[in-house]
């Protein structure tokens, strides 16, 4: 009896749960300063990015149905929120070139030391996990960017 009135206490709080107002990070289509649609960026480097950055560092990103879940819905909202505070690629064109400096510098670190893609993503994400070819790809992709960011 115990149990019973346990799990179904559970439930209602899972129930509650759901109705908790949480903001929903934007989604735009539309981005006309977006990384990939202003500049040369060779296409398997765009592939990896899409697969493996742009759900969180952009403002195209796809929820699937576990993320209008709560309590599940908190980590994959503030996740998106904090990566687009860090990165947001939709936003590219319109940051300085210190801004675009720092930033690829940190891309080829971050991929390099495989901070990022962070692991829980790619748990759930089997596209976004990078080989080391992947990995050193994007990486001479940023470095080369930033050599042409001051030319």
């Amino acid at each position: 009896m115990k149990k019973k009135l346990v799990l179904i206490l559970l439930l209602v709080i899972f129930g509650l749960l759901q109705f908790y107002p949480v903001d929903k990070p934007e989604v735009t289509i539309d981005n006309p300063n977006d990384l990939l649609a202003n500049n040369q960026v060779p296409e398997n480097i765009s592939k990896l990015l899409n697969s493996a950055c742009y759900d969180c560092h952009s403002n195209i990103s796809k929820f699937p149905w576990y993320s209008n879940v709560a309590p599940i819905k908190w980590l994959v909202y503030d996740h998106i929120n904090e990566g687009r505070e860090e990165l947001n690629f939709s936003n590219w064109n319109a940051l300085s070139i210190d801004d675009k400096s720092d930033i690829l510098d940190d891309i080829s670190s971050m991929v390099l030391e495989e901070e990022m893609p962070i692991k829980g993503y790619t748990i759930l994400h089997s596209e976004a996990n990078l080989s080391e070819a992947d990995r050193e790809a994007i990486a001479a992709w940023a470095d080369d960017m930033l050599d042409t960011l001051y030319d």
